[in-house]
């Protein structure tokens, strides 16, 4: 793998674990081992001798914050005070479901300027005729896997929001309340302003996922009154079949990542033995 890819491979392995991030929303259990893993190498990221870290220095102009953003995660997330995960006696991580929505902020406000970094390298190297299929096929399939994640989680945070929202309302007469407010103001509001820019910023070109993407979002715009339902059907079915279809796109894109990914891993790792000397 030439320099510049194995530069690139660096930010998109930090990329990898700031999506994985993600996976403290599901309701299972969580190992501590795991948890110190993902913050070693999301903590690494950002030192001045490693490559994302390198280039952030280089244009703290533009980049400034993201940088700032960057080690606010860190800290609300990861940090010895974080209430959001929280390490207990037995080697398991404690997550505050509460606290999904601060999850989806600080990940998908921070990998979009990591994806930007990425592409930018992805496209020097083409211009320097210096661009591997292994890293061009990796984030093809890393791209679509992304944002099919987050918009599976998101949207089924969405859903529950969606529920609590229609039950405030239907006791009330359909008349606004403080409460159902505060529902569409910092839940569903926030919720759906992330799905879009998620969806806005992608660099997927196959069907299969631009049409679970957008299949999602107009699950929302019903939502909001601003797309008359399909058949009218009632929202529970309407989310359970944008939910069971996004689920399955994701389904078909792991495996394939986890190759290409593992594929890219150890042809690094090779690259990094042969040209490291050994003693005599």
């Amino acid at each position: 793998m030439k320099n510049i890819n194995q530069y690139n491979f660096d930010i998109i392995h930090v990329a990898t674990h700031l999506r994985d991030t993600l996976e403290y929303v599901l309701p299972r259990e969580h190992d501590a081992k795991i948890y110190e893993q993902r913050k070693a190498v999301l903590v690494k990221g950002l030192e001045k001798e490693t490559p994302l870290g390198k280039f952030l220095d280089a244009n703290k102009d533009k980049f400034q914050a993201t940088i700032d953003k960057y080690n606010e995660m860190l800290d609300e997330i990861y940090g010895d005070n974080s209430t959001i995960l929280v390490k207990t006696a037995d080697g398991k991580i404690r997550v505050d479901h509460t606290q999904h929505i601060k999850i989806y902020e600080y990940v998908t406000s921070i990998m979009e300027p990591l994806r930007d970094i990425i592409y930018f390298h992805l496209n020097l190297a083409k211009r320097q005729n210096e661009n591997e299929p292994i890293i061009d096929d990796l984030m093809k399939v890393d791209d679509a896997y992304y944002r099919t994640f987050a918009f599976l989680l998101i949207m089924q945070d969405f859903q529950k929001s969606f529920v609590e929202f229609q039950k405030v309302m239907g006791e009330s007469k359909g008349q606004p309340t403080p409460q159902s407010n505060f529902i569409v103001q910092n839940e569903l509001s926030v919720m759906a302003t992330e799905l879009r820019n998620i969806r806005s910023h992608n660099h997927c070109t196959d069907n299969a996922t631009l049409d679970t993407l957008d299949g999602c979002l107009k699950v929302i715009e019903m939502s909001e009154g601003r797309r008359d339902r399909v058949d009218n059907k009632p929202f529970p079915e309407l989310f359970k079949e944008a939910l069971e279809k996004t689920n399955a796109h994701l389904t078909e894109l792991a495996p394939k990542w986890q190759e290409l990914f593992s594929k890219a891993l150890q042809e690094m790792l090779a690259d990094i033995r042969k040209n490291t000397p050994t003693n005599a």
